[in-house]
Protein backbone atom coordinates (compact mmCIF):
# COMPACT_ATOMS: atom_id res chain seq x y z
CA UNK A 1 0.00 0.00 0.00
CA UNK A 2 0.90 3.39 -0.65
CA UNK A 3 2.57 5.44 1.94
CA UNK A 4 0.48 9.32 1.90
CA UNK A 5 2.38 12.49 2.30
CA UNK A 6 0.27 13.25 5.41
CA UNK A 7 0.98 9.99 7.31
CA UNK A 8 4.57 10.02 6.73
CA UNK A 9 5.44 13.80 7.79
CA UNK A 10 3.14 13.03 11.38
CA UNK A 11 5.03 9.63 11.35
CA UNK A 12 8.62 11.75 11.05
CA UNK A 13 7.30 13.60 13.82
CA UNK A 14 7.55 17.03 11.39
CA UNK A 15 4.15 17.78 12.68
CA UNK A 16 2.17 16.79 16.35
CA UNK A 17 -0.45 15.25 14.59
CA UNK A 18 -2.55 13.63 12.01
CA UNK A 19 -4.82 15.84 11.32
CA UNK A 20 -2.02 18.82 11.34
CA UNK A 21 -0.60 17.15 9.10
CA UNK A 22 -3.51 17.19 6.81
CA UNK A 23 -4.55 20.40 7.24
CA UNK A 24 -1.04 21.42 6.49
CA UNK A 25 -1.42 19.57 2.97
CA UNK A 26 -5.19 21.33 2.16
CA UNK A 27 -3.66 24.61 3.31
CA UNK A 28 -0.74 24.61 0.94
CA UNK A 29 2.60 24.60 3.18
CA UNK A 30 3.60 20.78 2.32
CA UNK A 31 5.28 20.49 -1.32
CA UNK A 32 6.26 16.88 -3.11
CA UNK A 33 9.31 17.32 -5.49
CA UNK A 34 8.46 21.08 -5.13
CA UNK A 35 5.00 21.13 -6.11
CA UNK A 36 2.48 21.79 -3.63
CA UNK A 37 1.20 18.19 -2.21
CA UNK A 38 -2.22 16.74 -1.42
CA UNK A 39 -2.63 15.05 1.91
CA UNK A 40 -3.06 11.77 -0.18
CA UNK A 41 0.31 12.44 -2.29
CA UNK A 42 1.80 9.10 -2.96
CA UNK A 43 5.45 9.16 -1.57
CA UNK A 44 8.96 7.09 -2.74
CA UNK A 45 11.82 6.69 -1.59
CA UNK A 46 14.38 9.74 -2.77
CA UNK A 47 11.65 12.41 -3.03
CA UNK A 48 11.74 15.46 -1.37
CA UNK A 49 9.15 16.98 0.83
CA UNK A 50 9.19 20.36 1.79
CA UNK A 51 6.82 21.20 5.03
CA UNK A 52 6.79 24.91 6.11
CA UNK A 53 6.26 25.01 10.30
CA UNK A 54 6.40 27.20 12.92
CA UNK A 55 8.02 29.60 10.49
CA UNK A 56 10.44 28.12 9.30
CA UNK A 57 11.48 25.51 6.10
CA UNK A 58 12.04 21.93 6.88
CA UNK A 59 13.36 20.27 3.56
CA UNK A 60 14.05 16.32 4.04
CA UNK A 61 14.74 13.42 1.74
CA UNK A 62 12.66 10.13 1.88
CA UNK A 63 14.44 7.19 2.65
CA UNK A 64 12.03 5.25 4.76
CA UNK A 65 8.29 4.92 4.29
CA UNK A 66 6.42 4.58 7.47
CA UNK A 67 2.92 5.13 7.88
CA UNK A 68 2.51 4.66 11.89
CA UNK A 69 4.16 7.39 14.99
CA UNK A 70 7.96 5.86 16.09
CA UNK A 71 9.91 7.47 18.57
CA UNK A 72 11.92 10.28 17.66
CA UNK A 73 15.64 8.91 17.09
CA UNK A 74 13.60 6.49 14.77
CA UNK A 75 12.16 9.35 12.69
CA UNK A 76 15.26 10.55 11.93
CA UNK A 77 17.05 7.54 10.47
CA UNK A 78 13.83 7.88 8.12
CA UNK A 79 15.09 10.86 6.12
CA UNK A 80 17.66 12.99 5.46
CA UNK A 81 17.15 16.52 6.77
CA UNK A 82 18.24 19.59 4.37
CA UNK A 83 16.67 22.08 5.86
CA UNK A 84 18.63 25.97 6.03
CA UNK A 85 19.45 26.78 9.32
CA UNK A 86 17.25 28.40 11.38
CA UNK A 87 16.34 32.32 11.10
CA UNK A 88 19.08 34.27 13.06
CA UNK A 89 18.09 35.61 16.80
CA UNK A 90 18.51 39.16 15.22
CA UNK A 91 15.73 37.93 12.44
CA UNK A 92 13.32 36.61 15.01
CA UNK A 93 13.60 39.84 17.01
CA UNK A 94 12.69 41.75 14.52
CA UNK A 95 9.02 39.71 13.80
CA UNK A 96 6.34 41.70 15.90
CA UNK A 97 4.94 40.18 18.68
CA UNK A 98 1.67 40.86 20.94
CA UNK A 99 1.57 40.33 24.26
CA UNK A 100 -0.88 37.66 25.70
CA UNK A 101 -4.65 39.16 26.52
CA UNK A 102 -3.58 42.22 23.96
CA UNK A 103 -6.69 40.93 22.22
CA UNK A 104 -7.21 41.46 18.36
CA UNK A 105 -4.84 44.30 16.39
CA UNK A 106 -6.73 46.99 15.66
CA UNK A 107 -6.70 48.12 12.00
CA UNK A 108 -4.44 50.63 12.53
CA UNK A 109 -2.30 48.23 14.15
CA UNK A 110 -2.66 45.82 10.74
CA UNK A 111 -1.54 48.67 8.76
CA UNK A 112 1.83 49.52 10.88
CA UNK A 113 2.13 45.40 10.63
CA UNK A 114 1.61 45.46 6.37
CA UNK A 115 3.94 48.16 6.60
CA UNK A 116 6.50 46.35 8.60
CA UNK A 117 6.15 43.24 6.73
CA UNK A 118 7.08 45.43 3.17
CA UNK A 119 10.01 47.22 4.41
CA UNK A 120 7.91 50.77 5.07
CA UNK A 121 8.48 50.71 8.98
CA UNK A 122 11.21 53.30 9.05
CA UNK A 123 8.85 55.39 6.52
CA UNK A 124 6.29 55.32 9.59
CA UNK A 125 9.09 55.53 12.23
CA UNK A 126 10.30 58.87 10.56
CA UNK A 127 6.43 60.33 9.76
CA UNK A 128 5.86 59.76 13.66
CA UNK A 129 8.86 61.54 14.42
CA UNK A 130 8.70 64.42 12.32
CA UNK A 131 4.65 64.38 13.97
CA UNK A 132 6.04 64.87 17.29
CA UNK A 133 8.62 67.30 16.21
CA UNK A 134 6.47 69.51 14.28
CA UNK A 135 3.79 70.25 17.40
CA UNK A 136 2.48 67.62 20.03
CA UNK A 137 -0.74 69.42 20.48
CA UNK A 138 -3.17 67.22 18.61
CA UNK A 139 -5.56 68.75 16.13
CA UNK A 140 -8.82 69.86 17.42
CA UNK A 141 -11.06 67.63 14.44
CA UNK A 142 -9.25 64.78 16.91
CA UNK A 143 -7.23 63.34 13.13
CA UNK A 144 -4.77 60.73 13.94
CA UNK A 145 -1.92 62.32 11.81
CA UNK A 146 0.29 59.11 12.29
CA UNK A 147 -2.52 57.20 10.46
CA UNK A 148 -1.18 56.26 6.57
CA UNK A 149 -3.69 55.06 3.50
CA UNK A 150 -4.75 51.48 2.89
CA UNK A 151 -3.38 50.38 -0.11
CA UNK A 152 -5.96 49.52 -2.41
CA UNK A 153 -6.81 46.39 -4.16
CA UNK A 154 -7.91 46.38 -7.62
CA UNK A 155 -5.48 48.55 -9.32
CA UNK A 156 -3.44 46.08 -10.90
CA UNK A 157 -3.92 44.89 -14.48
CA UNK A 158 -7.09 42.56 -15.41
CA UNK A 159 -4.91 39.68 -16.25
CA UNK A 160 -6.16 37.26 -18.46
CA UNK A 161 -6.59 33.31 -17.39
CA UNK A 162 -2.88 32.14 -16.39
CA UNK A 163 -1.37 35.56 -17.18
CA UNK A 164 -1.98 35.54 -20.84
CA UNK A 165 0.73 32.53 -20.68
CA UNK A 166 0.30 29.66 -23.16
CA UNK A 167 1.63 25.75 -22.54
CA UNK A 168 4.24 26.34 -25.71
CA UNK A 169 5.14 29.70 -23.63
CA UNK A 170 5.99 27.70 -20.51
CA UNK A 171 7.53 25.19 -22.13
CA UNK A 172 9.94 27.06 -23.94
CA UNK A 173 11.07 29.71 -21.98
CA UNK A 174 11.29 27.51 -18.89
CA UNK A 175 13.36 25.38 -20.92
CA UNK A 176 11.22 21.96 -19.25
CA UNK A 177 9.70 19.55 -22.12
CA UNK A 178 6.98 17.86 -21.06
CA UNK A 179 5.24 20.52 -19.08
CA UNK A 180 1.51 20.36 -18.95
CA UNK A 181 -1.67 22.70 -17.38
CA UNK A 182 -2.87 20.50 -14.41
CA UNK A 183 -4.45 23.50 -12.82
CA UNK A 184 -6.99 26.57 -14.24
CA UNK A 185 -8.88 28.93 -12.16
CA UNK A 186 -9.21 32.48 -11.88
CA UNK A 187 -6.24 33.13 -9.79
CA UNK A 188 -4.05 29.82 -10.29
CA UNK A 189 -2.08 28.27 -13.35
CA UNK A 190 0.24 25.61 -12.37
CA UNK A 191 2.12 23.39 -15.15
CA UNK A 192 3.80 20.51 -14.06
CA UNK A 193 6.31 18.00 -15.72
CA UNK A 194 4.87 14.44 -16.35
CA UNK A 195 2.75 11.91 -13.34
CA UNK A 196 4.97 12.29 -10.64
CA UNK A 197 4.76 16.02 -10.92
CA UNK A 198 8.95 16.50 -10.96
CA UNK A 199 9.37 20.13 -12.49
CA UNK A 200 6.83 22.96 -12.22
CA UNK A 201 5.87 26.37 -12.96
CA UNK A 202 2.89 28.30 -11.80
CA UNK A 203 1.02 31.77 -12.20
CA UNK A 204 -0.33 33.51 -9.02
CA UNK A 205 -2.62 36.62 -8.86
CA UNK A 206 -3.62 37.91 -5.59
CA UNK A 207 -5.86 40.53 -4.71
CA UNK A 208 -6.09 42.47 -2.00
CA UNK A 209 -2.95 40.87 -0.25
CA UNK A 210 0.04 43.42 -0.08
CA UNK A 211 2.95 41.88 -1.66
CA UNK A 212 4.92 42.61 2.18
CA UNK A 213 4.05 39.49 3.67
CA UNK A 214 4.75 36.93 0.81
CA UNK A 215 8.35 38.83 0.71
CA UNK A 216 8.49 38.34 4.38
CA UNK A 217 7.60 34.46 4.28
CA UNK A 218 10.15 34.02 1.37
CA UNK A 219 13.09 35.57 3.27
CA UNK A 220 12.65 33.28 5.88
CA UNK A 221 12.60 30.23 3.58
CA UNK A 222 14.87 31.23 0.92
CA UNK A 223 18.63 31.59 0.53
CA UNK A 224 18.51 34.93 -0.77
CA UNK A 225 15.51 37.88 -1.32
CA UNK A 226 15.88 40.81 -3.11
CA UNK A 227 14.66 43.74 -4.55
CA UNK A 228 13.50 43.09 -8.25
CA UNK A 229 11.01 45.31 -10.79
CA UNK A 230 9.51 44.78 -13.89
CA UNK A 231 7.92 48.03 -16.10
CA UNK A 232 8.27 50.19 -13.27
CA UNK A 233 6.36 48.01 -10.74
CA UNK A 234 8.08 46.91 -7.51
CA UNK A 235 8.79 43.41 -6.18
CA UNK A 236 10.87 41.03 -5.43
CA UNK A 237 12.78 37.90 -6.49
CA UNK A 238 13.75 34.88 -4.08
CA UNK A 239 15.43 31.70 -4.47
CA UNK A 240 17.08 28.55 -3.34
CA UNK A 241 18.77 25.66 -4.75
CA UNK A 242 15.78 23.99 -7.40
CA UNK A 243 13.62 27.23 -6.68
CA UNK A 244 12.99 30.58 -8.31
CA UNK A 245 10.07 33.01 -7.22
CA UNK A 246 9.45 36.67 -8.96
CA UNK A 247 6.45 38.56 -7.24
CA UNK A 248 5.31 41.83 -8.63
CA UNK A 249 2.84 44.62 -7.15
CA UNK A 250 0.25 47.04 -7.69
CA UNK A 251 -0.64 48.64 -4.07
CA UNK A 252 -2.63 45.57 -2.81
CA UNK A 253 -2.26 43.12 -5.61
CA UNK A 254 0.39 41.15 -6.88
CA UNK A 255 1.30 38.23 -9.01
CA UNK A 256 3.63 35.79 -8.36
CA UNK A 257 5.76 33.36 -10.97
CA UNK A 258 7.26 30.14 -8.97
CA UNK A 259 9.71 27.74 -10.98
CA UNK A 260 10.84 24.59 -9.77
CA UNK A 261 13.12 22.62 -11.34
CA UNK A 262 12.94 18.97 -12.38
CA UNK A 263 14.51 16.98 -9.39
CA UNK A 264 17.00 13.68 -8.53
CA UNK A 265 17.93 12.13 -5.61
CA UNK A 266 21.05 11.41 -6.85
CA UNK A 267 21.91 14.39 -8.80
CA UNK A 268 19.80 17.04 -7.42
CA UNK A 269 18.12 19.95 -9.37
CA UNK A 270 18.80 19.27 -13.47
CA UNK A 271 18.55 23.33 -13.98
CA UNK A 272 21.08 25.69 -11.77
CA UNK A 273 19.25 28.40 -10.02
CA UNK A 274 21.01 30.82 -12.16
CA UNK A 275 18.98 29.58 -15.01
CA UNK A 276 16.17 29.43 -13.35
CA UNK A 277 16.01 32.85 -12.04
CA UNK A 278 16.28 33.73 -15.80
CA UNK A 279 13.38 31.85 -17.12
CA UNK A 280 11.37 33.71 -14.06
CA UNK A 281 12.23 36.74 -15.39
CA UNK A 282 11.37 36.12 -19.19
CA UNK A 283 7.99 34.65 -17.81
CA UNK A 284 7.35 37.72 -15.73
CA UNK A 285 8.10 40.22 -18.18
CA UNK A 286 6.08 38.53 -20.73
CA UNK A 287 2.92 37.98 -18.23
CA UNK A 288 3.49 42.23 -16.84
CA UNK A 289 4.29 43.68 -20.60
CA UNK A 290 1.50 41.89 -21.93
CA UNK A 291 -1.03 42.61 -19.14
CA UNK A 292 -4.27 44.92 -20.71
CA UNK A 293 -4.06 48.13 -19.40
Amino acid sequence: MATRIDSWIWSIRLLKTRSAAGAACRAGHVQLNGVTAKPSAALAVGDRVTVRVGGRERIVEVVTLISKRVSAPAAAACYLDHSPPPPSREILASIPRRDRGAGRPTKRERRQLDQFRSGAMLVAVAAIVATTLSGCSSSSDGVDTTATETPKAGTGPAFERCGGLTTDDVVSMANMPGLALVIDNTSTCEWRAGADRNGSVSFNWYRGSPIGRERGTEQLQRDRAQDYSVDGQPGFMAHSTGICEIGVAWDADFIEISLASPYSAVTGPSISTDALCDSAKRITDKVVKGAPS
